[in-house]
């Protein structure tokens, strides 16, 4: 068989499920041609109270001429309607809504099936919309740096003016459309620690995101102050926990195992990747963080983007690679963690025992799986 890029793609939950992850190929049967719609705005920034204006076209030119304005909120998945209008004979259109939320969205125009068409929608176009100023308008001058790795934990610094109004920092990656679940380019924001050191300095700590360009968005009282952070993967040393995990995978390695009543024969120790491991950690982090607003468990797939190797893509990687998830009640051992994937029945022990894979990354972190502190273990390979 064809070495694919996901040649393996497996997670396991202690106590409850296996979750696995794979890819399939299907037919897919020819489809009935659909509307194209093209869609810009008068603006992507804007306040409350502000109004926006987006016009385009349908083509080919609607017989029945219906169309709808549609609004997604950052971090939803649906997309509900906002107005209901009529393209002009020609196609062409134009809408105007008015902003009563300070919300970030996006919006879309989307046309029904008509006869034989099926329905389609323009891409989303994403919408910044800041709070009226209350007060003397903030200002930032600085970003000191402007970078962080994947996996976050970075203190930037930021300097201006009107900063102790401090509500807010969020950090959105810039994700091109296809790469999207939707298509869409649209992407959940993630929510960045601050801490405000005066008027006119602020310290936030970047959160786990990915690679490339994220924009940066200070919510203050004297407004919204936007910029970007430039996400791009960095060395990371084990902890000591990481190191047990990679101990016990390579202590497993080192002999003959059975995996689902097949014996697997020993093979080479893994070495540690420091630049695959911030990756690695980066998507463990994601896990424990958006527990019960984007994951309800595990997921190989980061949210908001279409494929799971997406991530590697974006930060440079490419080729086969492997990934194990495990999902495990506080106080697990590495050795009960490692353990976990080599009792498993869908494929974890024959990753852990490939001897194509030569590298490791060990990402952990620690969150809230519903009620229960858990540890979230993120093993890739390649």
């Amino acid at each position: 068989m064809r070495r694919r890029l996901a040649r393996h793609l497996t997670a396991f939950v202690t106590g409850l499920a296996l979750v696995t992850g794979l890819l399939a190929v299907a037919t897919v049967p020819a489809q009935a041609a659909t509307f194209t719609v093209s869609i810009g705005a008068s603006t992507t920034v804007a306040v409350v109270g502000g109004k926006v204006t987006f016009s385009g076209r349908v083509s080919p030119k609607p017989s029945k001429r219906t169309v709808y304005l549609q609004r997604r909120n950052v971090g939803s998945t649906t997309w509900t309607t906002v107005k209901k209008f009529t393209v002009a004979r020609s196609g062409t259109y134009k809408v105007t809504t008015t902003l009563t939320s300070d919300r970030d969205r996006y919006y879309r125009i989307y046309k029904p099936k008509s006869s034989a068409r099926k329905a389609g929608h323009s891409r989303a176009i994403q919408l910044i919309v800041d709070p009226a100023p209350v007060s003397t308008p903030s200002s930032l001058l600085s970003l000191s740096p402007a970078t962080s790795p994947l996996a976050g934990g970075t203190t930037v610094t930021v300097t201006g003016s009107g900063l102790s109004g401090t509500t807010k920092v969020t950090v959105t990656p810039k994700v091109r459309a296809d790469y999207t679940s939707d298509g869409s380019g649209a992407f959940p924001e993630l929510t960045a620690g601050f801490t405000v050191v005066s008027d006119s300095q602020l310290e936030i700590t970047t959160p786990a995101s990915l690679a490339g360009t994220n924009l940066l968005k200070i919510y203050t009282a004297g407004g919204t102050l936007t910029s970007t952070l430039t996400y791009a993967r960095a060395a990371h040393a084990a902890t000591s926990f990481e190191q047990q995990v990679l101990d016990q995978v390579n202590l497993r390695r080192s002999s003959k195992q059975t995996c689902r009543g097949t014996s697997m024969p020993a093979v080479g120790a893994l070495t540690w990747d420091a630049e695959y491991a911030d990756l690695t950690l980066s998507h463990a982090k994601d896990l424990a963080a958006r527990q019960g607003a984007g994951y309800s468990g595990l997921s190989h797939t980061t949210y908001g983007l279409k494929q799971w190797y997406h991530r590697l893509l974006l930060a440079g990687y490419s080729g086969a690679f492997s990934e194990d998830l495990a999902l495990s009640p506080a106080g697990y051992s590495a050795s009960q963690v490692v353990q976990q994937w080599m009792n498993s029945t869908s494929g974890h022990c024959e990753s852990v025992m490939d001897g194509d894979w030569t590298k490791a990354g060990i990402g952990v972190a620690t969150g809230l799986w519903g009620s229960q502190t858990s540890i979230f273990t993120n093993l890739d390979l390649r």
